[in-house]
């Protein structure tokens, strides 16, 4: 046991640690599906972002000189 500075009081180090069946409430099944979602919208927003300086420099080599 070790004592909490901020309240005075034992606490016990093995409650303190991160219960890891715990998983911070998202189930498996859910972190995947974030996940998908997020790989999703870094390449759909990658695609955007390329076509856009794709069509800078369609515009930019058909521009009257």
């Amino acid at each position: 046991m070790t004592d909490d500075h901020s309240t005075g009081r034992p606490t016990d180090a093995a409650s303190s640690a991160p219960d890891p069946s715990f998983g911070g409430g998202m189930s498996e099944a859910r972190k995947e599906r974030g996940a998908s979602v997020r790989v999703f919208l870094y390449i759909a927003g990658s695609h955007l972002l390329l076509g856009f300086m794709a069509l800078l420099f369609y515009l930019g080599s058909h521009a009257q000189k």
